[in-house]
């Protein structure tokens, strides 16, 4: 089986990882997991980069998990969990990343691909993908996936969606909130690079600030949201000392 391979990129403020597998339907192993949330953090850390992006190539954003060869049938229950780590530390990288992580879904996301485009901060779609949380079909209750999305998919949604385990056109997946928003296939490249360059011309201070508020105050009581807004506005801008 050949080795996941990832295209890493620093292109102004803008860093990429393009998932590189195409032959596989960019579908990641376990291995590529832990080094998919290895470069995540790596880019996130580089200061002089504003904005994440996560895309592909090939006809599919991401066909899931490759666990072809992997034997868990000897693992105790600790072993298991520890073997999660590898999905929900991907999912926990997009997360701590200070900055804004954006999926390209320029085609379909499945599984893990469905649960990776939803749980970036933002997903742009061609109007040609599909998604779909399949694993129930397989005997698998998807809570790793939920995990990914359960802060960006409203309730019903993810419950007809997770339950059911049917595949849905793009236009469904931003009805439902998967999405951010749906590209035609044939302008999708040349729209997400436009939209990409416009919010990394961004201060990464302002787009720091952006993520964190809305990151930590989701579920804060509204007097402590706004207290928390205010208190975040005013830091940013503050006068800087002079020296």
């Amino acid at each position: 089986m050949a080795d996941f391979q990832f295209a890493i990129e620093r292109r102004g403020t803008v860093g990429s990882i393009d998932l590189n597998r195409p032959e596989e339907d960019n579908k990641l192993t376990r291995p590529a997991l832990v080094a998919l949330a290895g470069h995540l953090r790596e880019l996130a850390a580089d200061e002089k980069l504003n904005v994440l992006v996560v895309k592909s190539r090939g006809k599919v954003f991401c066909g899931g998990r490759d666990g072809r060869g992997e034997d868990r049938s000897a693992l105790s229950a600790y072993e298991l969990r520890k073997t999660m780590d590898a999905i929900l530390g991907v999912y926990e990288a997009i997360n701590a990343a200070p900055i804004p992580v954006l999926a390209l879904a320029h085609g379909s996301g499945i599984g893990f691909g469905a649960a990776l485009a939803g749980g970036c901060d933002i997903t742009l779609a061609a109007d040609t993908a599909r998604f779909a949380f399949n694993e129930i079909k397989h005997g698998t209750p998807p809570t790793l996936a939920m995990s990914a999305v359960l802060r960006k998919v409203p309730a019903k949604a993810l419950t007809y969606l997770i339950y059911s385990g049917a595949e849905i056109d793009a236009r469904e997946a931003l009805m439902f909130g998967l999405v951010s928003r749906v590209i035609p296939a044939e302008k999708f490249a040349a729209e997400s690079e436009a939209f990409v360059t416009e919010l990394a011309s961004r201060p990464r201070l302002v787009l720091e600030t952006i993520k964190k508020y809305q990151n930590n105050a989701t579920y804060l009581p509204a007097p402590m949201a706004s207290e928390y807004a205010g208190t975040l506005m005013a830091v940013v801008r503050a006068p800087k000392p002079k020296s």
